[in-house]
This record gives structure tokens, C-alpha cells and sequence, in this order.
């Protein structure tokens, strides 16, 4: 976070000494037809997002920005981070775009439910916020100086860590609670699948 936080004064600094730096902010809706992270996984997942990216093509062929992102289905609450994008080509009123978004995902644990039950074989509990790489190709369309109409192909990459529960004993609760009695912590990664998504920009 600090990186990204030194990156965005950064790039404040030289937003605000040039006068031909577009600014974007984007509304997108993503379809992933599966979303996976180890044994947590959804299909047909549709998520929403909202992205603020800078670009100055007189000076360099790139594009950077903020992005965040929730709906993830039974998979995630909601993703954060930068895109860095370059611009492939340009055509009119249209541009190509590749690139990388580099975000923090918030995994929901998965077969846990401790508070009717208590912690049984087989739970995974994910450290809070993993690491999510995106990369993507871009299509854009100006329609005119202040909108443009965007679709985007990506791929999820992420990683993080997680804790699996393997033994557990009862504690005598009435309710039939149990005890965690051991458990297996490892690190991961995970190629957690595709997704297309279109959405709109407002051009500053």
C-alpha cells in the first residue's frame, strides 16, 4: 500500500504540470462464467466496479489508474489496486490496450460456520486479503470528447494464504460445538479463471 500510495503522488505531481492528461472515471459490470480460489468457487458471477485511470499519449503510449470492484459471488467481498496499461494502437476514435492490474482481494472463507456450529474437518478460513493479478486487453471507443464506451477481456491470478482445519474434538456444548485441535497453514497460488466485462467513462 505504500508503494501504490508513493505511485499516486507521483503521478499526481505530473498530472497537475501537464495540461493534456485525460482523466477517466469508469463504471464496468464483469460475467465470469467461473471464478475459483482453491476449494472456494462460483459460476455465472457477475461483479461491478468502478475505476478512475490517467492517461497522457502525447508523452507516453500508457494508461494508469485505480480500480475497485465487488460482487464477487461466494468467492470474494470486493477487490482494490492500480491497472497499468499500454497502448497497442490507436485508430481514430478507437485505442488497443494491454494491460496488468495489480489489486488486494478480500477471500470469504469457505465451509465455515462457527457461530451455529463451531469449526469442523475441512474449513478454510483465507487470510484476509490476498493478492490478485489481472491481466487484460482493452478496447475503447472515444464516441465523443467527454465519454467513451470500454470492453474488456481478463484472466484472475491470485494469491494469498490459507488455513485448513484437520482435527477438532467436542468441548461438551450443548449445541454440539467443537474445538479446533489442529490445522494446516500453506501459501498458494491460484488460477482462478476468465472474465469479459463493458462498461462506460466519464473523459475530465
Amino acid at each position: 500500500m505504500r508503494l501504490l500510495f508513493a505511485i499516486s503522488l507521483c503521478f499526481a505531481c505530473a498530472t497537475s504540470q501537464a495540461q493534456t492528461v485525460d482523466s477517466k472515471v469508469g463504471l464496468q459490470t464483469m460475467y465470469m462464467p467461473q471464478f475459483k480460489v482453491q476449494e472456494a468457487s462460483d459460476s455465472n458471477v457477475q461483479a461491478f466496479g468502478i475505476r478512475w485511470m490517467f492517461s497522457d499519449y502525447d508523452a507516453l503510449p500508457l494508461d494508469f489508474g485505480f480500480q475497485a470492484s465487488t460482487g464477487n459471488g461466494d468467492v470474494a467481498h470486493l477487490s482494490l489496486g492500480f491497472n497499468l496499461a499500454y497502448l497497442l494502437a490507436e485508430l481514430s476514435s478507437h485505442d488497443l490496450k494491454l494491460g496488468l492490474g495489480l489489486n488486494k482481494i478480500d477471500l470469504k472463507d469457505y465451509e465455515a460456520n462457527k457461530e451455529e456450529f463451531g469449526p469442523h474437518v475441512g474449513d478454510v478460513s483465507f487470510a484476509s486479503w490476498g493478492t490478485e493479478f489481472k491481466p487484460y486487453i482493452e478496447w475503447e471507443w472515444m464516441f465523443s470528447r467527454f465519454s467513451s464506451l470500454f470492453l474488456q477481456a481478463s484472466y484472475h491470478i491470485i494469491n494469498g494464504e490459507k488455513t485448513v482445519v484437520t482435527s477438532v474434538e467436542p468441548i461438551g456444548d450443548p449445541l454440539g460445538r467443537n474445538r479446533v485441535t489442529e490445522r494446516d497453514e500453506s501459501f498458494f497460488y491460484s488460477a482462478s479463471g476468465f472474465d469479459v466485462g463493458v462498461g462506460i467513462s466519464i473523459i475530465f
